[in-house]
């Protein structure tokens, strides 16, 4: 009897190298390219995401990008950059190009850097509480703005935001406000030909649009905004850069494994998919993680790649 697995690698096999799946999900992968993770790209994801530029994430970004040259790749660069609430926000944003993007930028050769097709900056508020207010996030808005020009006057795409999910906080005209006040960012990434992103999480496993609105379909909400108070970046693509199940944060107790299992996470991703397929203006989720076993083991999506391979072999 032939193994399913095996019989699945030999069906990729002979997929033409440029046959996207019509699937949204993808992998965020960190540090290993796994075994599993292979399967994945292997089957044609519309998007992949990868942290840092380590030998196992530069692997990944050519394998995907020689099989698949019309996909998208993002690039997160780790970074434990901060800045006080009376920084200058240019000056700030000139910094974290040149100290924490430029250097391991710097370090690829051509060919490497045209693997390369959205590049990310700070992650979530890590460098900045962002969303704390309309003031936080026009501050945020100007840093984004300069920091997508350096970007790009280095032959790179921006893909700004990395909203964390549940944000911008607080009621319909105040999350109004506060992506109103971002909108400099928005218009440098449209300017830039980039994209815009949100961390698209379910606490619960939700599966009901009405609550999910707030968490893993969110984005629905800010592009609703983006229509109606900012259009002329309302064409905008969006990629959910995080997502799956979380519950706060925690690696080891708030991930899909450790409140579900594969078939339960299974079951929510592919109607999950679904939804994302309805709205035109998202490239796709890499659902968070692939590669970190000891540092994220309740997000580890190894033991649903298998499945995730053939789900998107599947959506063609």
């Amino acid at each position: 009897m032939i193994r399913p697995t095996v019989f699945l690698l030999a069906v990729l096999s002979v997929l033409p190298s440029w046959a996207l799946s019509e699937s949204k999900l993808s992998l965020h992968l960190i540090a290993q390219y796994t075994p599993g993770a292979r399967q994945v790209v292997a089957a044609g994801p519309r998007v992949l995401k990868v942290l840092d530029l380590g030998p196992d994430m530069l692997v990944a970004l050519r394998d995907y990008k020689q099989r698949h040259p019309a996909g998208t790749t993002v690039l997160r660069i780790y970074t434990t950059k901060h800045y006080p609430l009376d920084a200058n926000p240019e000056r700030a944003a000139r910094d974290y190009w040149e100290t924490a993007l430029r250097p391991p930028l710097r370090s690829l050769s051509p060919a490497d850097r045209q693997l390369i097709d959205l590049l990310e900056g700070p992650n979530e508020c890590e460098a900045y509480p962002a969303w704390q207010s309309s003031a936080n996030a026009a501050w945020f808005g100007r840093f984004w703005a300069s920091l997508a020009d350096h970007m790009a006057w280095s032959g790179f795409r921006p893909c700004i935001g990395s909203i964390p999910v549940g944000n911008p906080p607080g009621s319909p005209a105040e999350v109004e406000a506060k992506l109103v006040a971002f909108a400099p960012a928005f218009r440098a990434a449209r300017r830039h030909n980039g994209a815009w992103s949100y961390h698209a999480y379910s606490l619960e496993y939700g599966t009901d649009v009405e609550t999910e609105i707030w968490y893993s379909l969110r984005y629905r909400r800010l592009h609703e905004v983006l229509q109606r108070r900012l259009p002329e970046v309302a064409d905008l693509p969006c990629v959910l850069t995080e997502g799956g199940i979380d519950k706060g944060g925690n690696p080891r107790e708030d991930g899909y494994q450790a409140r579900g299992d594969a078939a339960r996470y299974q079951q929510w991703l592919a109607w999950f998919d679904a939804r994302l397929r309805e709205d035109p203006y998202v490239l796709g989720v890499t659902l968070f993680q692939s590669g970190d076993f000891g540092g994220w083991p309740s997000f580890e999506t190894e033991p649903i790649t298998a499945w995730l391979a053939s789900h998107l072999q599947g959506a063609r």
